[in-house]
């Protein structure tokens, strides 16, 4: 029984081409590499050659992949133009013969090519003959632009191999540029909304109960540029700014004759605003508690972690009522493990953590995992002493 072939070429498990379909499609080139052979064998056993028409959830169950990504690798290599609109391979007929008998007939005149004369006179370089042709200007020209002509053909070869590589990386570095992009924009776009949820949570709720805030696009404008400017992207800061507004009868239009409501828009409108509503303006004396927070950035989320977990076991009130303005002021390295500084603002608090909380605190830190410097401890000391 014959058998059908169909060339592969060399580097195709290393093909540059393919890289960028494994960024495009968001799949391990390992998954790109699978799919495109099944493609190739799909197109030599169609008729005509070179056109595939094939199931993605077949590839997927023969190869144990999701379909999702079979599909997404398929879409990404006709993206790439390694398919066509017409599921055609676009270098298809530059690899490979359309029938076998072709195949056949192109060995047999690369075996005629081989015993044409020239190629004689080029095999026959002996002794006698090299000897000849050193008293034979004609021979010696021939020779010498034979040899010129092959070593152009390389040349170019090379060149354009060396311009082919270079286009691709190019290509590559914009790919992975665009993905960088990709992926900044992607972040800003939940981090708006995340500002959005706090906002719906802790002031638009108490306005209009049954309606949420709107990002329109001037109010995405106004958020992005509050977060870095006012905020220092700190989320927490964002939230003690809503819970402010959330406190205030006159923001939330409670006051007799003040026929008034704050909005998303005018509570962001400008820094000067924000730094109105910080201050207490309009607090009406009402002005929450700082939250608890931590000057050590390395151990800021598993502070936020702990925390929770206080909450859920004491109840959030407590918690929020007792380790309001709170902070972990050092993080000190001791030989088994860091000491932390948790920094109270009257000493009835620090006793009274001391008594009621201290334990929970040193276990929540000790059971939990929180990277390469483990917590030991909590110290607390008030703020006149550490002042």
């Amino acid at each position: 029984m014959s058998m059908e072939w169909y060339r592969a070429y060399h580097g195709m498990p290393y093909d540059p081409k393919l890289k960028v379909v494994a960024r495009r499609s968001g799949q391990p080139m390992s998954s790109v590499v699978a799919v495109w052979a099944c493609v190739l064998d799909a197109a030599s056993q169609h008729d005509p050659r070179g056109t595939i028409n094939i199931d993605p959830e077949e590839i997927a169950v023969f190869q144990d992949m999701e379909m999702e990504a079979v599909e997404a690798i398929l879409d990404a290599l006709k993206s790439k133009n390694l398919i066509d609109e017409n599921n055609h391979l676009t270098n298809w007929h530059k690899r490979q013969h359309t029938t076998s008998a072709e195949r056949v007939q192109k060995h047999r005149n690369s075996k005629k090519h081989d015993v044409t004369p020239g190629n004689t006179k080029k095999r026959d370089v002996t002794a006698r003959n090299a000897k000849k042709r050193k008293n034979d200007p004609d021979t010696d020209t021939e020779a010498d632009s034979d040899a010129e002509e092959n070593t152009d053909t390389d040349s170019k070869t090379k060149t354009n191999s060396k311009n082919r590589t270079r286009e691709e990386k190019k290509e590559s570095e914009k790919e992975k540029q665009q993905s960088c992009g990709k992926d900044a924009e992607k972040n800003k776009t939940q981090m708006l909304q995340q500002m959005a949820d706090i906002w719906n949570e802790e002031v638009q709720s108490k306005i209009t109960p049954n309606q949420k805030a709107i990002l329109t696009k001037r109010r995405k404008e106004l958020l992005a540029a509050r977060w870095i400017d006012e905020f220092s992207e700190d989320i927490r800061a964002w939230r003690y700014f809503c819970e402010i507004i959330g406190k205030s009868d006159f923001c939330l239009g409670k006051l007799e004759g003040k026929d008034w409501t704050i909005d998303l828009t005018w509570a962001t409108q400008s820094s000067d605003r924000v730094a109105k509503i910080l201050e207490g303006g309009f607090s009406g004396g009402k002005h929450p508690s700082k939250p608890p927070s931590c000057d050590v950035p390395e151990f800021q989320d598993a502070w936020d972690d702990v925390l929770k977990r206080l909450a859920h076991h004491h109840g959030k009130a407590a918690i929020r009522s007792w380790f309001s303005n709170i902070v972990i002021t050092a993080a000190e390295d001791t030989p088994d493990g860091v000491m932390l500084t948790l920094e109270c603002p009257r000493e009835f608090i620090r006793g009274w953590i001391e008594k009621h909380f201290l334990a929970d605190l040193n276990h929540y830190w000790r059971d939990c995992d929180y990277g390469s410097r483990p917590v030991i401890g909590i110290q607390l000391k008030t703020k006149e002493a550490a002042s």
